[in-house]
């Protein structure tokens, strides 16, 4: 009885206050757009920084007079090496086209023997990309046979390491604060809606209604608020999304659709912030009418 009750109530009590309902809504749906955009923003930042340096982390020029055998034992080494993510072989033949590409000459033509040495790009995984892991790593490649040099520009490395994390502090304070305004503004939408059912309130109070049958259909009127706020912010993310795909031709790295994790945060924020935000106003207002 009490839970059939508590639902009908809910949902009468939306269609009594339609326009505050709405407008809730849509500062609900602001706020965790605010908050997703922000979120999302973040992590492509950092995946564009990411992908700038990690196009390869180092090179490792290899000996004109090393044999297929040693450059075969050499590949199966880095392979082995822990925290290794990618490794290119770049032939002498390789080099030659790059060079060509990048300064428009045929080194071929200008000298009779190819002098571009084979190499090693190395690239590394997140967990080991540290100077001083790629600094053992260059250690240990240069006491191997049929290594001639390992390229490794570290000031380049540390400038844009710093930058990652200039970036990840700013943001997370950013979003911290984002979030804890939301919370306030959001809070304050919602004391005036149901600041709009006080009359309510009072009647059934003065019927002899307990607290928890007051406050509950309110929660349930919360819980569909937010669901609804955060469903309508993650449909304008999608469609910004698509816009920034088709309109300005920048394929994003890092989409809320292939991230449920964040359509599911969101819409957990969302519901819990509006549900305990309008149980809070409710509890304030029975003081009243008490």
């Amino acid at each position: 009885m009490k839970l059939s009750y508590i639902i009908r109530e809910g949902i009468i009590g939306i269609k009594r206050s339609r326009m505050p309902f709405m407008i809730s809504v849509f500062s609900v749906t602001i706020a965790l757009l605010i908050v997703g955009l922000g979120v999302l923003a973040v992590d492509n930042s950092l995946q564009f920084i990411g992908e700038f340096q990690a196009d390869y982390d180092l090179e490792i020029f290899l000996e004109n007079e090393a044999t297929a055998f040693q450059k075969t034992e050499l590949a199966a080494i880095v392979k082995d090496y822990p925290g290794i993510f990618r490794m290119d072989y770049l032939s002498k033949e390789d080099a030659a086209a790059l060079y060509n590409a990048e300064f428009g000459e045929d080194v071929l033509s200008l000298l009779d023997d190819n002098p571009l040495p084979s190499s090693f790009r190395i690239t590394f995984e997140e967990d080991h990309r540290s100077a001083d892991y790629i600094v053992t790593f260059i250690q240990n490649m240069n006491e191997l046979d049929g290594v001639d040099e390992v390229i490794f520009k570290k000031d380049l490395f540390n400038r844009v390491q710093g930058v990652m994390q200039l970036v990840y502090t700013v943001a997370t304070v950013t979003l911290f604060l984002i979030i804890l305004s939301t919370v306030f503004l959001t809070a304050n939408n919602l004391r005036l809606m149901i600041l709009a059912r006080y009359e309510f309130i009072e009647t059934v109070r003065l019927l002899g209604a307990s607290d928890f049958l007051v406050k509950a259909p309110f929660f349930l009127e919360g819980g569909i608020l937010g669901f609804l706020g955060a469903s309508l912010s993650v449909l304008l993310i999608i469609l910004a999304e698509y816009c920034i795909k088709y309109y300005v031709h920048l394929d994003l790295p890092v989409k809320i659709i292939d991230h449920p994790e964040v359509i599911l945060g969101l819409i957990l924020f969302g519901v819990s912030l509006s549900s305990l935000g309008v149980l809070k106003a409710v509890r304030k207002m029975l003081r009243f009418v008490a």
